[in-house]
């Protein structure tokens, strides 16, 4: 007969749960030039949707007028943990 497996202990659903409020979510817009094909990100801003041709904003390396944004997503930051 051999012996059982020790397994790791489960965390408590509280912990888990109390853990995910003290997260901030930063949602960031993707840019795609459609002039150099440059990429860049920036904070998201109301009105914002994938594929919306701007015409306001431009290239920071070329200044070219003409980009699209390609994605959006967000992240989860922990405040308390230094980058």
């Amino acid at each position: 007969m051999s012996e059982e497996p020790q397994l790791p202990p489960i965390p408590c659903i509280g912990d888990i749960l109390d853990r995910k409020e003290r997260f901030v979510q930063k949602v960031n817009t993707v840019i795609k030039c459609k002039n150099c094909q440059n990429k860049y990100s920036r904070p998201f801003k109301p009105g914002d949707y994938t594929f919306k041709k701007l015409n306001e904003e431009s290239c920071p390396n070329c200044k070219n007028l003409k980009q699209i944004i390609t994605e959006i997503y967000s992240e989860w930051i922990d405040p308390k943990k230094k980058e």
